[in-house]
């Protein structure tokens, strides 16, 4: 089967990425930085990363919501595990 100029996805960029996501371009390179963002499907120079539409839309929809601190949960999770208590004569770490 011979294929179509239709059958190849667009690559997205931090900018487009950025627009769908309602957050700053600035924001969306310090996602890829602390590993927060899927990695490139496509990068043809250092500083180019492009993705699929399909792995940015994965993505959003597994993203937690707008304004979510995940800081907080590990906390949390850490916390019903007895992990990182409060050394004796330091103030307990107030969780939301």
């Amino acid at each position: 089967m011979k294929k179509s100029i239709d059958d190849f996805e667009p690559l997205l960029d931090y900018t487009d990425i950025a627009e769908l996501a309602g957050v700053s371009v600035e924001a969306i390179r310090g996602y890829r930085w602390k590993g927060m963002l899927p990695d490139p499907d496509v990068q043809t120079a250092p500083r180019r990363p492009r993705w699929k539409p399909s792995t940015v839309r994965a993505w959003l929809e597994s993203r937690p919501g707008r304004g979510a601190r995940t800081d907080l949960q590990r906390k949390r999770e850490q916390a019903e595990v007895g992990e990182g208590s409060p050394e004796e004569g330091e103030p307990p770490v107030a969780v939301a």
